[in-house]
């Protein structure tokens, strides 16, 4: 050291090296006093895997946010899991530090489905990752979706009209709304029941990979070199049976439609879409598109139409069960609807701002069954400190959504004047739909459906409990689905027209023309 401070007095020297001994000891002591967020008391080698149960694993994590903080830490086969039951922890994290928190855990298990040898070809955050929500953004943001507004308006029509004439099947109107609408936009196809053959694939894939979340599946994530046991392997090795079954679904629902769309662009009769556009844009003089281009847009149209189509069915039908169990809830709402709209005409979106109490009806519905409980995942690109804890690379980042929302007096109950008693309640829309760069980039698109349908329900439905051979009303047990997406459990229920003047509104409506946008900026390769 003295060689590299020839010049320096003694006095000074000895100075400069208290100085640097005080820095690297502060350093030392600092990073010594950082520790992991603590936790359930992991097993050897397995971790937390068995303490973690398969059923709404959201309330497990809510018990230990309340034990151990709202940072917990879980391992799984040495990977580190962190839940964030806080908002104040996911804004921090997630949003202020989106530029380390936006990366894509590696899922094992789907890079099989997908057929990616490695990690390196991924889509992993960085310039494609960015590419691809460019691409999505660019159609489905606040200012483009309200051009959406007649197709969302006809197929609402449709969805009303099928169940005048079939009311016991709620689910499936609500599946072909949702698959009508975001079908058209992205590959321009016109769907008119559910057996449709695009909806029939995306269903399929659904279903498999909803599947292919078992416990094996869940283990192989963490577990990297269980993808190497032998699939002649019984039980053990059925994850991966699985997979390929699923991989097949899931490239039949990005291929087919997509390849429908290029023929009907090369036989000059395609119409504007999501996926046409991209073609159009990307496609080289002659014609031609790089593979990476090709995969892309088929990936990101896929996956449009499979989020879109579950969470859309899945908030819908909460909102009808919502509407039985709180019976005068509904009688609010009717009488706001006639009181703004009147009976002679149908809502539009320019009724929204004199319809406050929907609002907080549609709030409160959100908030009491989450549409996706625990988000999506984010991983995390290098060591963070935060607080008093260190939080090491590598680390899978979930936010306990349900636990946020839960945060408020009687939780359980269906509430709506609780937004209207306490403005400083967390906006559910502000949360649901995920955090920082990560954020659902069709957020404007599926709620502007959700006001659509739900106002067009209390304009024109009543809404009751089923009878049973009695003459009894039959109350729905409140339950919900576990998984990804959380669904309310089958339920009977009987839904009729509110008068003949209601029908009449119905089938006289005109939706006026749909027109895909009309580009207002380039889109950027």
């Amino acid at each position: 050291m003295a060689s590299l401070l020839p010049d320096i007095p003694p006095l000074l020297r000895i100075a400069v090296l208290l100085t640097l001994a005080a820095g690297l000891a502060s350093r030392y002591f600092t990073s010594s006093r950082r520790r992991l967020p603590p936790g359930p008391r992991p097993l050897p080698f397995i971790g937390n895997v068995l303490q973690i149960p398969a059923e709404h694993p959201e309330e497990a994590f809510a018990e230990w946010g309340a034990k151990y903080g709202d940072i917990v830490r879980l391992s799984m086969f040495g990977q580190t899991m962190i839940v964030l039951n806080s908002l104040e922890a996911a804004r921090d994290l997630l949003d202020k530090r989106s530029s380390i928190y936006s990366d894509r855990p590696r899922f094992v298990l789907f890079s099989e489905l997908m057929g990616w040898e490695n990690a390196s070809t991924h889509v992993r955050y960085g310039q494609r990752f960015r590419r691809h929500r460019r691409w999505i953004n660019h159609i489905f943001n606040a200012r483009t979706v309200t051009e959406f507004r007649p197709l969302q308006f006809r197929e609402t029509l449709v969805l009303l009209s099928g169940m005048i004439q079939e009311p016991e099947n709620i689910v499936k109107h609500f599946k072909r709304y949702a698959a009508a609408t975001i079908l058209k936009v992205t590959y321009d196809r016109n769907v008119k029941s559910v057996d449709d053959l695009l909806v029939r694939l995306a269903d399929k894939a659904a279903t498999l990979t909803v599947e292919s979340g078992s416990p094996a599946a869940s283990l192989v994530d963490f577990f990297p070199l269980m993808r190497h046991i032998p699939t002649w392997i019984p039980i053990i090795s059925n994850f991966k049976r699985k997979a390929l079954e699923t991989r097949e679904a899931v490239e039949a629902m990005f291929h087919q439609p997509y390849e429908l769309v290029k023929q009907d662009m090369q036989g000059g009769k395609a119409g504007r879409s999501y996926v046409s556009t991209l073609i159009e844009k990307l496609s080289s003089p002659e014609g031609h598109l790089l593979p990476t281009d090709e995969r892309d847009i088929q990936g990101t149209a896929g996956t449009l139409y499979a989020a879109a189509e579950d969470t859309t069915v899945s908030m819908l039908h909460t909102f009808v069960m919502a509407m039985v169990l709180y019976p005068n809830v509904y009688k609010k709402l009717q009488a706001e609807m006639d009181s703004a709209v009147g009976k002679q005409r149908l809502p539009t979106f320019e009724d929204r701002s004199a319809l406050p109490y929907l609002e907080c009806v549609l709030k409160e519905m959100l908030r009491w069954n989450v549409p996706v409980p625990l988000g999506m995942p984010h991983r995390l690109m290098e060591d963070d400190a935060y607080r008093d804890l260190h939080i090491p690379a590598g680390s899978t980042v979930l936010v306990n959504i349900h636990s946020i929302l839960q945060d408020c007096d009687k939780p359980n109950e269906f509430i709506p004047e609780r937004y209207l008693e306490n403005a400083g309640l967390v906006d559910p829309r502000s949360v649901i739909f995920g955090f920082g760069r990560r954020i659902c980039p069709g957020r404007h698109f599926s709620e502007e459906s959700l006001w659509m349908i739900s106002a067009h329900m209390v304009a024109t439905m009543d809404i009751t409990k089923a009878v049973d051979e009695n003459g009894d009303l039959i109350t729905p047990p409140l339950e919900f689905t576990t998984g990804f997406v959380s669904h309310p459990k089958p339920f009977m229920c009987n839904i009729k027209p509110r008068s003949e003047e209601a029908i009449a509104l119905i089938q006289q409506a005109s939706p006026g023309e749909y027109v895909f946008p009309p580009d207002r900026e380039e889109i950027s390769g």
